[in-house]
């Protein structure tokens, strides 16, 4: 309780060490979060970006391998789903077909035209491109002075 008073001196880590008796602490709280409450460590998960453009936002997922057959994009209110599943056929020693999927979500900002939406899949990366309403789009207002 002292050492959080800003007037101490004090060089020492406000947490224990592992070597106190209760320096276990943390790391065990840490572990019970990460594992129920999953935080993700960067904004959007690894293969996906999200650019926003004056009049239109641009996200890309990256799908590795996937013919555009595999690749499916659905809209659910304002939130893109994209699932792509490949199965390989079974080689002769395996009994059981190789499966590869990936699935990745984004929630799209309210003010974008959805019903406009375009998907283009190029050399494993998924484009899809979403037009802003016009009444959202920026305009420069001039100062007069």
């Amino acid at each position: 309780m002292f050492g959080l008073m800003p007037w101490s001196k004090r060089k020492t880590a406000l947490l224990p060490r592992m070597d106190t008796p209760f320096g276990w602490m943390p790391e065990e709280f840490e572990k019970v979060f990460t594992r129920f409450l999953p935080v993700p460590e960067w904004g959007y998960p690894w293969g996906l970006t999200m650019e926003e453009r004056e009049k239109e936002v641009v996200v890309r997922v990256e799908l590795p391998g996937f013919a555009p057959e595999e690749v499916k994009v659905d809209l659910v209110g304002g939130l893109l789903k994209v699932e792509a599943e490949h199965k390989e056929p079974a080689e002769k020693g395996k009994e059981e077909a190789e499966r590869r999927y990936v699935k990745r979500e984004v929630t799209l900002p309210p003010e974008l035209e959805l019903e406009k939406l375009e998907a283009i899949y190029r050399n494993g990366v998924l484009e899809v491109h979403v037009p802003r309403k016009a009444e959202a789009v920026a305009r420069r207002i001039e100062v007069k002075t």
